[in-house]
């Protein structure tokens, strides 16, 4: 029980004591919210707090709450529940590790030990299940450590089948959700309705359609909407109901159509790499402000897993299957097509004229990718460059001059 002893006696409240962010327990603030900027200030205080206010508020009103941790998690079961389901993306720049690494090796990534961390300062008490997706040895290893940590929660690792062309894979997987949702049952103090499951993916569905079409404007006009904000849009998601912010993309897929803003001459690159951990909000604006136009990438991937859901039928199979007939390609996730002539596909398909692998210092899959992803870019002749960062980064005046050489490489080669 050594890790459970971890925590430093005494010290949870004021560790884990609001940053002043607070909130009514049905989030009223932040359905009030209606202008572009002001949803984009809100969802960057939001993420940049690490003690989950929207959660507590959640929770004070009686309701409860699930933290899944990306890259794949099927946060529609949580919702089905009643559930608030929120994502962990670690404890960001911020957060300061004093007691994770003595749990977990100097070698990994930085958000398993921030997000340890915020489990041993109790800031992750809110939460009464933990749901992790076997996308790495870090993520298998931190559910176990989080069983001992929080013996009074739930944790569950989600197994993902690999093998999409077996008749086997869509059984598989609804099993896995099954086993899934018999922990969150606990958790919801409900049993689980599959009419209540329909809707909540109708809900999703809506959600999704609105991103996509944000990250449609945002690839054919990317100055009328940055990166940036569409970054902040998508990660409000993490914290809030699907419910709550659909209507703020809504309005923000409208005001963005609308504006008028001069085009820059920059640079147009795909970002891939940081599918789990997730960069700093100042190193995601270094690369716009060094000229370059984000027009494609693979920030917050839980959000863009699944293609349209059927709705008509058994909703964990049409689950299932909208996972298993994805075409995404990451790191963490095998398909059919090999990884040269993925990465040349996306490249098309976002029209960039380079690719900026922006990996996880310590992230074994993506950094073993750009190794596969590079040869097919090398023989397309197509331009790339590789930079790593951790959520501890402070200074990026090295990283700014690559992309600046990177931008100028393009531009006038």
């Amino acid at each position: 029980m050594a890790l459970v002893q971890i925590r430093s006696p005494g010290n949870e409240d004021a560790l884990a004591a609001p940053s002043g962010l607070a909130f009514s327990p049905d989030l009223r603030e932040i359905r009030a919210l209606r202008g572009l900027d002001e949803t984009v200030r809100m969802a960057r205080e939001l993420i940049q707090d690490n003690t989950f206010p929207t959660a507590r508020a959640w929770v004070k009103g009686g309701g409860h709450a699930a933290a899944f941790f990306p890259v794949y998690t099927p946060q529609e079961l949580a919702h089905a529940l009643g559930l608030l389901p929120v994502t962990l993306h670690g404890g960001g720049e911020e957060l300061e590790i004093t007691h994770a690494d003595a749990a977990l090796g100097s070698f990994l990534c930085s958000i398993s030990k921030s997000t340890l961390e915020l489990a041993i300062t109790g800031r992750l008490d809110p939460f009464g299940a933990f749901v992790f997706p076997y996308i790495c040895d870090v993520s298998r290893n931190l559910e176990g450590i989080f069983s001992r940590l929080r013996p009074n929660a739930v944790t569950h690792m989600l197994h993902l089948p690999q093998n999409f062309t077996s008749s086997a894979a869509v059984p598989f997987l609804v099993a896995e959700y099954r086993r899934l949702l018999e922990k969150l049952e606990r958790v919801a103090k409900e049993k689980y309705d599959p009419s209540a499951l329909t809707d909540s993916l109708q809900v999703y569905q809506q959600n999704r359609d609105l991103l996509r079409q944000l990250t449609e404007l945002r690839r054919k006009e990317p100055w009328k909407l940055p990166s940036t904000e569409l970054y902040f849009l998508e990660r409000l998601g993490d914290l809030v109901p699907a419910e709550v912010q659909t209507p703020l993309l809504r309005h923000a897929l409208d005001e963005a159509r609308e504006r008028s803003r001069p085009k820059r001459d920059a640079v147009r690159v795909l970002v891939v790499g940081p599918f789990c951990e997730q960069p700093t909000p100042d190193l995601l604006a270094l690369i716009e402000e060094a000229g370059c136009y984000v027009v494609g990438d693979e920030f917050n991937m839980l959000r863009r897993w699944t293609p349209k859901v059927e709705l008509s039928g058994d909703p964990l199979e049409n689950l299932a299957r909208a996972y298993i007939e994805s075409k995404v390609d990451i790191g963490v996730r095998a398909t059919p097509m090999p990884k040269g002539e993925s990465i040349v596909a996306r490249v098309g398909e976002s029209e960039a004229q380079g690719v900026l692998f922006l990996t996880a210092k310590f992230c074994e899959p993506a950094l073993e990718d750009v190794v596969l992803y590079r040869r097919g870019l090398e023989e397309k002749k197509v331009p790339y460059l590789h930079l790593e960062f951790e959520e501890k980064s402070t200074s990026y005046e090295q990283s700014r001059l690559q992309v600046e050489t990177f931008v100028e490489s393009v531009l006038f080669d």
